[in-house]
């Protein structure tokens, strides 16, 4: 595609961003229902807004399934253009972008990130190329870029870390070139499929899956591994002849915070409760529906559904008890009372921590 055609394409998605976010800001001044959009729901709304701006339904592709969501091409010329749609709830320009093996590796010439930010005071829309908003890489069970479109020009991940090469590679240079940055030495599971021993893993690698097996599986607080064992075998490729040490291996920790002996995995989540909340407010509606049996777009009634879920499944041990009455505030209480306490104060602190700077 020429420069000057170029230029005129992106000056009409620019057009057409703003227009789109007129909208939005008119609809949430109408009913103020406009944060409960879903992503769907948003890609409806940038069709529509393509065939507005002047793009023929011939030269427009969209697939939610695919990366990027729409492609545009130059049926003169045959080039095409990306655009990737994306929304956030929240106030900021965060938000996790596509994974690595597919994005970017494809015929089209330039993609671009649309995004709407419903949180904050009024809706937004931006539209910015992707490459420059790559903020780091996600791990879960596959790498993902982090998306942050407030980035200036030059603090993308890509260029902070000298790996432009990164969007051109495949196969086991990729995997060699993603261990790299992650500051890893092996082969880990997300690496064609091979599964790997928990224990054989980065510590890093083995915080991802703990602070995962917390957000998707609260039930994990009653020492139930039932749905979290074959998702880490199944989804991550990852045996574990222990399960329970991932969240249990240590015994019981005295916090100084709320001045008590608390169990492994309630003293784990409070040490990791801003990767922990960063997972919850990222999941996906499928994701909260599958592993919660519910699901919102708010994201502070999503960390109240985990929290009622934690404390559902929260139990206190015979040991725990034992442990907190030979501390001298707890040496008259009974078993019963000193198990509520625990349960009450370490909720409480858990309940702070996890809405403190939402």
């Amino acid at each position: 595609m020429s420069q000057e055609r170029m230029l005129a394409y992106l000056n009409r998605l620019c057009d057409m961003t703003k227009n789109i976010e007129d909208k939005l800001q008119d609809e949430k001044i109408g009913d103020k229902t406009v944060k409960k959009m879903s992503g769907t729901a948003f890609e409806d709304v940038v069709y529509d807004s393509l065939l507005e701006a002047g793009f023929k339904e011939e030269e427009i592709t969209h697939n939610s399934q695919k990366f990027p969501d729409f492609v545009l091409e130059d049926l003169e010329d045959g080039d095409k253009m990306g655009v990737e749609v994306k929304k956030t709830d929240s106030a900021k320009w965060e938000v996790i972008g596509g994974s690595i093996y597919e994005s970017l590796k494809n015929d089209i010439e330039d993609t671009y990130v649309l995004m709407a930010k419903l949180g904050g005071d009024k809706p937004e829309v931006r539209l910015r190329k992707y490459e420059e908003c790559i903020d780091g890489l996600k791990v879960t069970h596959s790498p993902r870029f982090y998306l942050n479109l407030d980035l200036k020009e030059g603090e993308d991940f890509l260029t902070r870390n000298d790996a432009k090469d990164l969007l051109e590679l495949s196969g086991d240079e990729l995997n060699k070139k993603i261990r790299q940055l992650l500051r890893t030495q092996k082969s880990t599971w997300w690496s064609e499929g091979k599964t790997v021993s928990f224990a054989d893993l980065p510590q890093e690698e083995k915080g991802v899956y703990l602070n995962e097996g917390i957000a998707l599986f609260p039930e994990v607080f009653r020492g139930d591994y039932r749905k979290f064992t074959p998702w880490l075998v199944y989804s991550c490729f990852v045996w574990c002849g222990n399960v329970r040490d991932i969240f249990s291996a240590g015994g019981n920790k005295y916090v100084e915070d709320i001045h008590m002996y608390v169990s492994a995995i309630m003293y784990r989540t409070l040490q990791n409760v801003i990767s922990i909340k960063h997972r919850i407010v990222e999941m996906t509606e499928d994701e909260q529906i599958k592993f919660w049996g519910r699901s919102t777009d708010d994201i502070y009634e999503r960390i109240d559904n985990w929290l009622e879920l934690v404390k559902e499944n929260l139990t206190v041990s015979s040991d725990l008890i034992s442990n907190n009455k030979k501390l001298t505030a707890y040496e008259n209480y009974t078993d019963e009372r000193i198990c509520k306490t625990v349960k009450s104060d370490f909720m409480s602190r858990l309940n702070c921590l996890m809405k403190k700077e939402l």
